[in-house]
C-alpha cells in the first residue's frame, strides 16, 4: 500500500506540473497579445483597486533595472494588463474573488519592487514572478493545488508569491509554505534552527521539521540542546520528536544539571554510560573524579574516531574538559606561582595520571605559566610514567593533540628531554608525523610549531630527520618556505641564495629605521606593580646611573636619555597592581607620548608572562623591535605580529631572567647611543661573554631574530 501511495503521489505531481505548464503557456500566449486590447468595463467599486495596481506598476517600472531593460519592461506591462483583464472578464469569479486577485496582483508589484531594492532578485526574475503568480492564480481559481509551482521555483520567487497573501486558502498552501522553509534550510544549513524558530507555532505542523531537526541533532547537538530548553514552539517540537538522539538531548535540556550530563551525550546515546554513573560525580567535592571521567571518555572517543565512528557531541565534551582544565588546575597552579613550595603549589596534581596531566598541558597551553609546565606538570608526568616511555603515553591518548604537545615542549625547551624518554625509532616516527599534513590544517599554526620546534632541537640527527621529511613535500609552497628557513638556520652563514634573502632582513636592525621624525630613538618599557616590579624598576634606573645618561622622574613615569640626545627610554612607575595603579601609570605615560606625537620604535616587556597580553595590546603598528622578557614570551609571537607586522622579536622560550633582560636592554641602548646598527650576531656574542653562571645558561633560551624561524615563517607566509 505504501508503494501504491508513492506512485499515486508521483502521478499527481506530474499531472499538476503538466496542468501548471499548460496554464503558464496560455498565460504567456495571452501576454503576447496587443495590450491595447479593450479592458472590460471596470465597476466603480473596483476602480480604486485598479488604480493602486497602475500606481505600483509605474513605481516598479521606474526601478533602474526595469527602466533600462525594454524587454522586461514590455513583458511586465503586458503581464499586469492581462492579469487585470482576466480578473475582470472571468465570469466564474465572484466579486470577493475579483477583489482578492486584484489585491494579490497589487501586492505582487509591491513585493517584487521591495525584493529588487534589496537585491533578492534580478530584473530577469521579475517576469518569472509574474508567470508563476499567474499560473498559481489560475490553478487556485479552479480549486487546484498550487504547491508544485512553489516547489519548482527558487526560494526568492516562492517567498514573493506567498507574501502576496493570495494563496492562504489554497489546498496546497501549507505544503508550499513548508517547502519554502525546507529550501531556506537547504540554502542556509548553519541557520536551520533559527529558521525553524522563526516559524513560530507553524513549526508544529511542518512536514519537514522532524527530519531537519534530527539532521541538526547529529551535526550540532549543542544548538539543539539550547533550543530544546526554551519554552517556545520549537522547543516543544524538539521535545516531541521520537528519535533516540533527539530524545536524549531533549531530556538533558530539561534537567537542572543537564550540562554536566550533556558532555557525555555520545556515551548516553550509544549506551556506554548511564545517568546513574554520572550523577555521583556532579557534586563539587567530586570534581576531580568528574574530570577523570571526561579524560577517559575523550580518549575513548578518539579511538572510535580512528575506527571511523565519529562521535556526535565531541565538541561538547571538549568544551567541558577545557573548562575544567582551567577551573580546577591551570588557574590554581598559576595563581600560586609566587609560592616557593612546589608541594603546595602542585598539590592538586598529585592524584592525576600521566594522561590526565597531558590533557591539562595541551588544553591549557595558552594560559599556562612557564613554571606551571616546566616545574610542575611536565616533571610530574614523566615521574608518573615510571617504567613506561613517553611514546607509550602518546599511544595511550591515540596521538590526540600530539602536535600541540610537541610544540609546547619545544616552546619550553623540554622537547629534547621528552624525546629522550622513548626509543629512537619511536622518536623518529613521532617527529615525522609532526611534520606531515601541515598544509591540510585550517591555519598555519602547525607549521609555525614545526619551525619553533626545529630551532629548539640541538640533536642534529633529529633536525636532519625533520628536514628530510619537509623536503619530501618541498614542491608545495608551505613546505618549500619551511625548507628554506630551516636550512638557513641549520647552515647558519652557509646559506643558499633563497635562504640568504629570507635571513637578510633579520640579521640586523638599522639605526635609521628606529629614529623618529625628530631623529631620536624612543624605547618604551612596560613595568607592573607585583612584588617583583619595584625591584626590577630600580635595577633599571641604577643601570643607567652613569656618565652619558640623565634621568627625569615624573609622578607616574620616568625617562632616561643619553646626553647626546640619540636615545630616550620611557618607563612607567610600577605602582600597586592591587589597585591597578600600575595601569594608571601606563595610561599616564601613553597620554604624554600621544600628546607629544612620540612613537616608540622599541617595546620592552618587563613583567611576568601573565601581563604580556596587556603589553602586546599597547604595541604600535610601527614598532621595529619587541623584547618579550617574560617567561614563555616566545609563544606570543603571533599576537605581536598582529599588532606590528614588520617588527623583529626577541623572546625567552623558558623562564625569563631580570638580570638578562636588563643586560640586553643595556647592550641595545649603548649600541644605538654610539650610532651603530643592531647586529644581532655581535650582540649575542657580547652577551655570552658578559653573562656568567646561571644567567649565561638561561640566556641560551633567548631567541635572537635571525634564529626566530616561527616569526620568519609567519611574516613571509602572510605576504605571499
Amino acid at each position: 500500500m505504501k508503494n501504491k501511495g508513492n506512485i499515486l503521489k508521483a502521478a499527481y505531481l506530474q499531472i499538476t506540473l503538466l496542468l501548471c505548464a499548460v496554464l503558464c503557456s496560455l498565460s504567456l500566449a495571452a501576454q503576447t497579445k496587443d495590450t491595447s486590447a479593450t479592458m472590460p468595463p471596470i465597476p466603480a467599486i473596483r476602480q480604486l483597486s485598479h488604480d493602486y495596481i497602475i500606481e505600483n506598476e509605474k513605481a516598479l517600472i521606474g526601478h533602474p533595472s526595469i527602466a533600462q531593460n525594454a524587454s522586461v519592461r514590455s513583458r511586465l506591462q503586458s503581464a499586469v494588463f492581462e492579469n487585470r483583464k482576466w480578473i475582470e472578464s472571468n465570469t466564474a469569479l465572484g466579486d470577493n474573488e475579483k477583489f482578492k486577485w486584484l489585491r494579490g496582483t497589487n501586492n505582487l508589484l509591491i513585493e517584487v519592487l521591495a525584493a529588487l531594492k534589496l537585491n533578492k532578485i534580478k530584473s530577469e526574475e521579475v517576469i518569472t514572478c509574474f508567470r508563476a503568480f499567474t499560473a498559481a492564480m489560475y490553478m487556485s481559481a479552479k480549486g487546484l493545488n498550487m504547491s508544485a509551482i512553489i516547489e519548482n521555483e527558487n526560494i526568492a520567487v516562492g517567498t514573493i508569491l506567498l507574501a502576496t497573501g493570495s494563496f492562504t486558502d489554497n489546498i496546497g498552501y501549507a505544503a508550499a509554505r513548508d517547502m519554502l522553509v525546507l529550501k531556506n534550510c537547504q540554502n542556509n544549513p548553519l541557520q536551520i534552527l533559527q529558521i525553524l524558530d522563526n516559524q513560530g507555532i507553524q513549526i508544529s505542523g511542518n512536514r519537514y521539521a522532524d527530519s531537519l531537526l534530527i539532521a541538526v541533532a547529529y551535526n550540532n547537538p549543542e544548538m539543539v540542546y539550547n533550543y530544546a530548553a526554551a519554552p517556545t514552539a520549537l522547543g516543544k517540537k524538539i521535545q516531541s520528536i521520537n528519535h533516540p538522539l533527539v530524545k536524549w538531548i531533549g531530556r538533558l535540556a530539561y534537567m537542572k544539571t543537564g550540562r554536566y550530563y550533556f558532555a557525555f551525550l555520545d556515551e548516553l546515546y550509544i549506551g556506554k554510560l548511564s545517568i546513574d554513573t554520572i550523577t555521583p560525580l556532579i557534586p563539587e567535592n567530586q570534581s576531580e573524579n568528574y574530570f577523570k571521567l571526561l579524560v577517559h571518555t575523550r580518549i575513548e572517543q578518539i579511538q572510535r574516531k580512528k575506527e571511523g565512528k565519529a562521535p556526535v557531541s565531541e565538541a561538547a565534551l571538549l568544551t567541558k574538559l577545557k573548562s575544567l582544565v582551567m577551573e580546577l588546575y591551570v588557574n590554581d597552579i598559576n595563581g600560586l606561582h609566587q609560592t616557593e613550595a612546589a608541594t603546595i603549589r602542585f598539590k592538586k596534581l598529585n592524584n592525576l595520571t600521566p594522561q590526565e596531566l597531558y590533557y591539562i598541558a595541551v588544553l591549557g597551553a595558552n594560559e599556562l605559566y612557564t613554571s606551571s609546565f616546566v616545574s610542575g606538570i611536565y616533571p610530574l608526568m614523566i615521574k608518573k610514567l615510571g617504567t613506561q616511555n613517553t611514546s607509550e603515553l602518546i599511544a595511550q591518548v591515540h596521538q590526540d593533540y600530539f602536535k600541540k604537545f610537541i610544540a609546547i615542549a619545544a616552546n619550553y625547551n623540554t622537547l629534547q628531554n621528552f624525546l629522550s624518554h622513548m626509543p629512537t625509532q619511536a622518536s623518529n616516527d613521532l617527529m615525522r608525523s609532526f611534520v606531515r599534513d601541515l598544509d591540510n590544517a585550517p591555519t598555519i599554526e602547525d607549521a609555525v610549531d614545526v619551525a619553533d620546534a626545529f630551532s629548539s632541537i640541538t640533536d642534529t640527527s633529529i633536525q636532519n630527520l625533520l628536514l628530510t621529511e619537509i623536503r619530501k613535500n618541498k614542491q608545495r609552497t608551505l613546505y618549500a618556505l619551511l625548507n628554506d628557513l630551516c636550512t638557513a638556520v641549520l647552515n647558519d652563514n652557509q646559506t643558499n641564495a633563497s635562504s640568504h634573502e629570507l635571513l637578510n632582513g633579520v640579521n640586523m636592525l638599522g639605526i635609521n629605521s628606529l629614529k623618529t621624525s625628530q631623529e631620536q630613538i624612543v624605547i618604551r618599557q612596560y613595568f607592573y606593580g607585583d612584588k617583583d616590579g619595584p625591584q626590577i624598576f630600580n635595577a633599571f634606573l641604577n643601570s643607567f646611573n652613569k656618565p652619558g645618561w640623565k634621568t627625569n622622574k615624573q609622578k607616574y613615569w620616568t625617562s632616561v636619555s643619553s646626553t647626546n640626545g640619540r636615545i630616550c627610554i620611557y618607563a612607567n612607575t610600577p605602582l600597586d597592581e592591587k589597585e591597578e595603579l600600575d595601569l594608571k601609570a601606563q595610561d599616564s605615560l601613553t597620554a604624554f607620548l600621544t600628546a607629544g606625537q612620540i612613537t616608540p620604535s622599541i617595546i620592552v616587556h618587563r613583567g611576568h608572562s601573565y601581563y604580556a597580553n596587556h603589553t602586546i595590546a599597547g604595541i604600535d603598528s610601527t614598532a621595529k623591535l619587541v623584547l618579550l622578557g617574560s617567561c614563555g614570551g616566545y609563544q606570543k609571537l603571533a599576537a605581536v605580529l598582529n599588532r606590528a607586522p614588520e617588527t623583529q622579536v626577541i623572546a625567552s622560550k623558558q623562564i625569563g631572567k631580570g638580570v638578562i633582560n636588563a643586560a640586553l636592554l643595556s647592550q641595545i641602548a649603548e649600541t644605538l647611543e654610539k650610532g651603530k646598527d643592531l647586529k644581532w650576531r655581535d650582540i649575542w656574542k657580547q652577551m655570552n661573554e658578559q653573562l656568567k653562571g646561571a644567567a649565561k645558561t638561561s640566556f641560551q633560551d633567548y631567541i635572537p631574530p635571525y634564529k626566530n624561524i616561527g616569526l620568519m615563517l609567519l611574516k613571509t607566509y602572510r605576504t605571499q
